[in-house]
């Protein structure tokens, strides 16, 4: 995605300044996914996840970041109440490689010398893009005609694997531990631009089923298709929630010899 290889690009020419600090860290915590097959949050269906990322922070206000992360979402129709989901018994797994940047807005005058006013904390918000690879893996529960009703006869499988945008906005907190250590808590959105994230999904002509309707239509075969409806029409997104350490690096810029 341009714009956010842009911003990770600016990171690395912005102008060198005199108060500039730079940080690396790294985090754990957990992924959640929203989608077609969990169409609300769902906080403890969640995948573990991991990250390491640069820091810089430009001023008392902004910092920019670049960051790596990756993890492992998943979701089942057994996870929710609703009827049509527990008939469709779909299952996914997917791992999920992101590489991306973001700027931080700062709150309170954290980590500086430009102000009388110096904070050991502050809350942040924080906002970027980022692209994301997804190899996904999922199973549907197979449904036979025995004639006097249908039967559950094990499953079906697949697997997909793309490229995709996603956009990010979260909030954060972040702390200093002493002269060279910060610790930090953060709940990021991504929002992306594929629908087909769990394996299922509307194409972008607004379909979602390209296979012809046969000869001969049964109730068997309404019923086979409409499992196969996606839960919601919106795209999905996922979720990362972390706590992270990281380590400054300063140069202090003495005046020179008179």
């Amino acid at each position: 995605m341009k714009k956010g290889l842009f911003l990770i690009l600016l990171i690395g020419t912005l102008p060198k300044l005199q108060a500039q600090m730079w940080e690396i860290g790294a985090g754990v915590g957990g992924m959640n996914y929203k989608g077609d097959v969990l169409p609300t949050f769902k906080p403890f269906s969640v995948g573990p996840g991991a990250n390491v990322f640069a820091r810089m922070n430009y001023s008392r206000s902004l910092s920019l970041k670049a960051n790596a992360l990756i993890g492992k979402i998943h979701g089942n129709d057994n996870d929710v109440s609703d009827p049509f989901h527990r008939i469709r018994g779909f299952s996914f797994n997917a791992s999920i490689l992101e590489a991306g940047g973001q700027i931080e807005y700062n709150f309170m005058n954290f980590r500086t010398s430009a102000s009388r006013i110096v904070n050991n904390w502050t809350p942040y918000v924080f906002g970027g893009g980022a692209i994301t690879m997804r190899s996904t893996k999922y199973s549907l529960t197979n449904l036979i005609d025995t004639g006097t009703g249908f039967v559950f006869n094990g499953t079906s499988s697949g697997s997909s694997n793309t490229r995709i945008n996603s956009w990010i906005l979260g909030i954060g907190l972040k702390k200093e531990l002493n002269a060279r250590w910060n610790w930090g808590v953060e709940f990021g959105t991504r929002w992306i631009n594929d629908d087909f994230l769990d394996g299922l999904g509307y194409y972008k002509d607004g379909t979602y089923d390209n296979d012809p309707l046969p000869a001969v239509i049964t109730p068997f075969v309404l019923l086979n298709r409409k499992r196969s409806v996606p839960g919601t029409r919106a795209k999905d997104m996922y979720y990362y929630t972390n706590i992270s350490i990281s380590y400054l690096f300063y140069k202090v810029h003495c005046p020179p010899r008179r």
